[in-house]
């Protein structure tokens, strides 16, 4: 049976040799969701053959890290100390300014290739040369082969600091699936319910990371962490909290090119106007929900906000803001990485990136009126940089 919870864990199980889930239980309720909304989508059967595929991919993961903590229970006691996370929405420059802060000496971003697969966990003496890390960029290869336009869209490669998608994944619970696989119910699920347990394996993935990996200040991003913004903070109390803004009737539009795109891989026939209703759904709801979290002083507080243009008219100057206003160090050896990347790797380096709201049934009006209460608030800062063309 096609997408059978039952099957899967036992897959799973056979695949490794393993059987003990661990004390934490909570990621089957995303499977479930997962599953379920699987069966009711329509999705191709080879598709759904790489979505089983993936799922006991992840399930593998979490019993070979129950695994480990059992062998090594030292693992769950390592501190995740001071991270510097970045959320906003997604085509906010939260990938750039990522890469920037990634560019920091003292850094810990995690790569895509041990991001994508972090068991077994990673070595210090092995890191630039884990065999991981060629199988990832073979896999990167093949997509950018099939869909050579994706190149215009994003930053790809197997040693470029990782989004924490794949640790979400872990919990079943993330923006990933819906990305991939047309899987609308999942989609209303995922935008409007809290799941629980999120940030315990969220945080136990960064553990196994650097465990036996390189070790510094936890540099991440993830626009989905918009979604579980207290969730987020209670699991990380000292953590460096960055929201990035753009004007969502430049951003949704974008975004909705980047998920259509990616989802035409498994589903050739998508249908561009349901895509634009997901992408509407969900990331409306990342506006809405991280703007009702941030009624709370407390949570409010604890983050910086920025501008997309800033990042792109100076950048330098925002992620030295950034470390100033954390009163995390900002060397001259970071400043000097990070304008010669920006020298490296000019905008549209790779194409254009060219799509149009209309095509997604996005009306530009409508947009304008999407989370009002996020625009009110942070209308100062949705401005795009002078002379800069979308992307």
């Amino acid at each position: 049976m096609a997408l059978d919870v039952d099957e899967l864990l036992e897959r799973a199980k056979q695949a490794c040799g393993l059987s003990d889930w661990g004390a934490d239980q909570a990621f089957r309720v995303g499977l479930q969701q997962l599953t379920e909304a699987g069966k009711t989508a329509g999705i191709p059967p080879a598709a759904i053959a790489a979505l089983e595929d993936q799922i006991v991919s992840l399930l593998v993961t979490r019993l070979h890290f129950v695994e480990d903590e059992n062998q090594h229970p030292e693992i769950t006691s390592l501190p995740i100390e001071r991270p510097l996370i970045l959320t906003g929405l997604a085509r906010t420059g939260t990938t750039i300014l990522h890469s920037l802060c990634a560019l920091d000496p003292a850094g810990r971003p995690p790569q895509t290739w041990e991001a994508e697969s972090p068991w077994p966990a990673p070595e210090i003496a092995t890191y630039a040369t884990d065999p991981r890390i060629a199988l990832a960029q073979k896999s990167i290869d093949a997509r950018l082969a099939a869909m050579p336009i994706l190149r215009t869209m994003h930053p790809w490669g197997a040693t470029l600091p990782a989004d924490c998608l794949p640790f979400l994944a872990l919990s079943f619970v993330t923006t990933r699936f819906m990305a991939s696989f047309y899987v609308p119910d999942y989609t209303h699920w995922l935008s409007t319910t809290h799941p629980e347990g999120i940030y315990r394996t969220h945080k136990r993935a960064l553990q196994q990371l650097q465990w036996r990996g390189p070790r510094g200040r936890w540099i991440l991003k993830e626009p989905q962490h918009l979604l579980h913004l207290p969730d987020l903070m209670d699991a990380y109390p000292d953590a460096c909290i960055v929201q990035t803004h753009r004007d969502p009737v430049r951003t949704i539009p974008s975004v909705a090119s980047l998920i259509g795109t990616i989802q035409a891989i498994n589903k050739p026939d998508i249908d561009k106007q349901a895509t634009g209703r997901q992408v509407l759904q969900v990331f409306g709801a990342h506006l809405e929900r991280s703007t009702i979290a941030r009624q709370d002083p407390n949570r409010d507080g604890r983050i910086l906000d920025i501008a997309y243009r800033d990042t792109v008219q100076d950048p330098v100057g925002t992620v030295r803001r950034i470390y100033d206003h954390f009163a995390l160090p900002f060397t001259e050896e970071h400043a000097l990485r990070i304008a010669q990347h920006m020298k490296d790797q000019p905008k549209d380096k790779h194409g254009v990136h060219t799509y149009s709201a209309e095509e997604f049934g996005l009306d530009p009006e409508a947009l304008k009126a999407l989370a009002p209460a996020y625009r009110q608030r942070f209308e100062l800062l949705l401005g795009e940089p002078q002379g800069q063309g979308r992307f």
